[in-house]
């Protein structure tokens, strides 16, 4: 219902990319022994983040709250695709793959963090590398995770052999991008956009690059730019800021750095000097416009306007591209947006069109609006309203540190402190300063589309330079900083502690968690249930309940409803379907009781609109339409005919699985009537769950109970609960062909009987986690990636329904099609290992370790246990048998985990689906 505040800040990151260099010989030992010996330098404070500087470059900050039960430690090499060169693009994303392969102390990354239950990744971007672990806080986890970046900044193997076996793993991935139309686009504009700038190729490189690169040259890369001098450590969360800082110094200070400083790049971009065009052809998809403009560096100060800009021609439903071309249903989806990085970079406006639109049409109003010709003038209004929401989201973003640290990794423009200035310029932003940048960057001249257009004259945009960071930054005061958080560890007996369940007099059931938070955040979840499947889910149109309800209410229109969510710094999503609505709430302890108002006006007087409908239904139609040639829709209709024949199961069944021209037909045969009349026959609160965790406003129950409690409609059909059933589907195999798709897709699934009451439930859980569901640390993931290096993806995902006996065991991954016969080998060759050996004991222990940590981090996320509160009170359970289950979990032996997985897991009984273009 509300747009996502967090998305705005990712506004803030560019695309970019370029040279490498030899390495350099390292300092001399007395120079490291003076850095050692020398205690962090204080640099500054600010939004409650400090700042560190040790003498040998290495920039810290720390970013503490005891209200967290986690922590964050992610490090952050200045240096991506844009320090690349020819016959070297692809090489910084590369290298972060091999970053994770080991050092002489380190010879299993990856596994080391599963075996401490550590959450891990990095990702690479044109200005920067990054690479993060979370974890339930704990002094020796942290002083393991920073020990370890430690020693890979300058010990890491970058080795020929792993470089073999990952470059497959990178090109595959590579190739999975190149099946997505629009990413296809948006590389080729990117590349048509830029002459010299390394900004113009895509992080990930051609597969030329990819496959080719010498391991010479990535060594020298990492031994060239990994180096302390270039990199800034940051730690958020729960941790002891003083030993922090102290072992940061231990590990980090004796690090040297080559003699020859950090190269920069120095080409620059010269102005475009007339409309660019690109044209991309690809089988499947949806037409597609996208145009794109240079724009200055981060640092400089059109920043700030053009964010605004971006939101005042994106925003629904006020936004002009919104306005004029979705709500016409002209196009199905258009905006407007991104920024400058360290370089100058690129804002791009996008709009996808319906299969029937008069593309030439559509395509001059779309670039009427992006370029200002003839449209409305913005008003002060409008203006306050997208100021405010992106302030907004950076207020999220400091209830968070840990997302924060992320984010000011992810924006690479030079200067973490420039997150905090764009929040001080945001309120200085005028609509003259709108209407300037608009016109200096938003010209054709200026643009690359998809089409080449003479031009009578030659018209140049220059793109002013951004000045010193020092002088930038000289008069940034820093944002403001948010409550603070109470330090609470989610255990189910703390949990157990906190929890408190009312019965209502009107019956519905409130289940409440109070906590201090960061803030003052509280999330809450709304439940409603009613009617027997086998009834409902043949009423056309039962998802467009929840969707159309964001559109007004009896008391605000769809504008008037995003304002006010907006000004009590809330927002509120609702989804339906055939025996269910959900409503979740994400406001502050002061703002809550006015935001439930607005959930009961709208919930209980939805207007259901006419237009949008029609907007929703056509949106839906083009995307199944779309969707045709999609890898997994293929490989869906290939197999579905089987499952439903085998089920024995018609159209009026539940279980039956959908072709997409029955999918189109029921869509087109829906009317706003059908969805009247569903809400009318049974969208009540005849059957109520609410839950809600964090700082909690007194009566909170009294206002439930006003609100919702007289919400009643007897002649309603009461909530009966639909238990799905298992059926013995016999193995067997289908080959599905998609045409001009570089990735093929493979799905192994087997369905048996099991509930999560039974016995057998946690010690298969734990046996999938060791086969193929704990990452890339799991049986088949080492194989198959690791080793073999044949996929970028594979696992395996094991579902045991609360209710009912419909259990499955999917297999599942992406390969290069020519890989097909060779990946599906290696996963049975799996299989007859677990079938003939099980599991070991030490898998085992790192399986329980590995979720009982997973569980840990899942209910320190408020949301989560909001959520699981609504979850125990549909299963009549309490924190009590959440731990039982746990210390169960902790009891299974390894007889018993192998036992479980012999009885019901056949090696030869997998229904197995491919999809790819196997023609070669």
């Amino acid at each position: 219902m509300h747009p996502n505040r967090l998305t705005l800040i990712a506004l803030a990151l560019s695309l970019a990319f370029g040279p490498s260099f030899a390495k350099e010989p390292a300092q001399p030992p007395a120079a490291v022994a003076k850095a050692a010996a020398t205690a962090p330098a204080f640099v500054r404070e600010m939004g409650g983040i400090e700042e560190y500087r040790l003498a040998n470059g290495l920039q810290v900050l720390l970013f503490p709250d005891e209200a967290q039960s986690t922590t964050t430690v992610n490090i952050t090499y200045r240096v991506g695709s844009r320090q690349e060169a020819q016959g070297e693009y692809g090489m910084a994303h590369l290298l972060e793959h091999l970053m994770f392969k080991g050092t002489p102390k380190h010879k299993d990354v990856a596994t080391e963090f599963a075996q401490k239950g550590m959450r891990f990744n990095g990702t690479t971007t044109a200005d920067r590398t990054n690479y993060f672990a979370s974890f339930n806080a704990d002094p020796a986890t942290l002083d393991f995770a920073l020990s370890l970046e430690a020693d890979r900044m300058l010990n890491s193997f970058i080795a020929k052999a792993d470089l073999d076996k990952e470059m497959t793993v990178v090109r595959n991935e590579f190739e999975r991008g190149e099946n997505e139309p629009f990413q296809v686009l948006s590389k080729r504009v990117q590349a048509v956009a830029y002459d010299w700038n390394a900004y113009g190729h895509a992080t990930i490189g051609p597969k030329s690059d990819i496959e080719n690169v010498p391991i010479e040259k990535l060594q020298a890369f990492y031994h060239l730019y990994y180096r302390p001098d270039n990199a800034t450590l940051m730690v958020a969360g729960r941790f002891d800021k003083a030993a922090t800082l102290k072992r940061i110094q231990a590990l980090f200070a004796k690090l040297p750095n080559p003699k020859q400083p950090v190269p920069q790049p120095y080409t620059v971009e010269p102005a475009q000097d007339g409309e660019r065009t690109v044209v991309v052809r690809r089988v499947g998809g949806q037409p597609a416009l996208l145009a794109a403009y240079h724009i200055p560096a981060m640092a400089q100060q059109d920043t700030a306007p053009l964010l605004v800009l971006g939101l005042l021609m994106s925003l629904e439903p006020s936004g002009q591209l919104y306005k004029e071309l979705v709500e016409p249903k002209l196009a199905l989806s258009a905006s407007l947006g991104g920024l400058g990085g360290i370089e100058p970079g690129l804002m791009r406006a996008f709009a996808v069109l319906p299969p029937d639109a008069d593309e030439p049409a559509v395509e001059k109003k779309f670039l009427d609006l992006i370029e200002g010709r003839g449209t409305k003038p913005f008003t002060e209004e409008e203006l306050a309203r997208v100021r405010e929401l992106a302030l907004l989201s950076y207020r999220d973003q400091m209830k968070n540190p840990q997302a924060l640290i992320q984010q000011i990794s992810g924006l690479g423009a030079g200067d973490w402190r420039l997150l905090f200035q764009l929040m001080e310029d945001l309120p200085k932003v005028t609509l003259a300063d709108v209407d300037r940048v608009r016109q200096a960057y938003l010209r054709p001249a200026n643009r690359t589309l998809g089409r080449y257009l003479p031009a009578t004259s030659v018209e140049r945009v220059e793109i002013p330079p951004a000045p010193p960071l020092a002088q930038r930054l000289a008069d940034l005061k820093g944002p403001p900083k948010v409550e603070q958080g109470e330090r609470f560890d989610p255990t189910p007996e703390h949990l157990a502690e906190r929890t408190k369940v009312q019965k209502l007099p009107s019956g519905i059931e409130l289940s409440t968690l109070r906590k201090q938070t960061r803030g003052n955040t509280v999330d809450l979840d709304i439940t409603l249930r009613w009617g027997e499947r086998n009834e409902t889910f043949k009423r056309h149109g039962t998802n467009f309940v929840g969707d159309l309800m964001p559109e007004g209410s009896a008391h605000y229109d769809k504008q008037q409803l995003a304002d006010a969510l907006q000004r009590l710094k809330a927002s509120m999503n609702i989804s339906s379907s055939d025996q269910g609505l959900t409503v979740n709430i994400d406001a502050e302890k002061d703002t809550l009781p006015e935001v439930l108002k607005i959930a009961a006006d709208v919930l209980q007087q939805p207007l259901l609109p006419q237009a949008a409908f029609d907007r929703m239904k056509n949106a839906g139609l083009a995307g199944l339409e779309g969707s045709r040639q999609d890898l997994e829709t293929l490989r869906r209709e290939a197999v579905r005919g089987y499952y439903n024949t085998t089920r024995g199961v018609g159209r009026d069944s539940p279980d039956y699985i959908r072709s997409v021209d029955e999918q189109v037909d029921d869509l087109k045969a829906t009317t706003l009537d059908d969805v009247k009349r569903f809400y009318a026959d049974y969208v009540s609160a005849n059957d109520v769950r609410v839950s809600a965790v964090g700082a909690l406003p007194d009566g909170l129950d009294t206002q439930i109970e006003q609100l919702f409690g007289a919400w009643k409609k007897p002649a309603a059909a009461p909530f009966v609960r639909y238990e799905s059933k298992a059926t013995d589907i016999p193995a067997k195999r289908f080959d599905a062909v998609a045409r001009d798709k570089a990735n093929a897709q493979m799905r192994m699934q087997l369905e048996f009987p099991l509930n999560r009451k039974d016995p057998d439930y946690l010690a298969l859980l734990l046996a999938n986690h060791v086969f193929g569901g704990g990452g890339m640390e799991s049986r088949i993931s080492t194989r198959v990636r690791r080793e073999e290096g044949l996929s970028y993806g594979v696992g395996s995902s094991l579902s045991v329904p609360r209710f009912g006996t419909q259990s499955l065991l999917v297999i599942g991954g992406s390969f290069a099609p020519q890989n097909r016969d060779k990946v599906i080998a290696v996963v049975q060759e799996q299989l007859q290992r677990m079938a003939d050996q099980g599991i070991t004991a030490e898998e085992l222990a790192r399986a329980k370790h590995d979720i009982a940590e997973g569980n840990r981090q899942s209910r320190a996320r408020d949301s989560a246990l909001a959520g699981a509160l609504l979850n125990l009170s549909d299963e009549k359970e309490t924190w009590a048998d959440v731990a039982r289950r746990d210390a169960a979990m902790q009891a299974v032996t390894l007889e018993q985990a192998n036992a479980a997985w012999k009885r019901h897991v056949k090696a030869d009984g997998f229904v197995i689906s491919t999809v790819g273009d196997f023609k070669n």
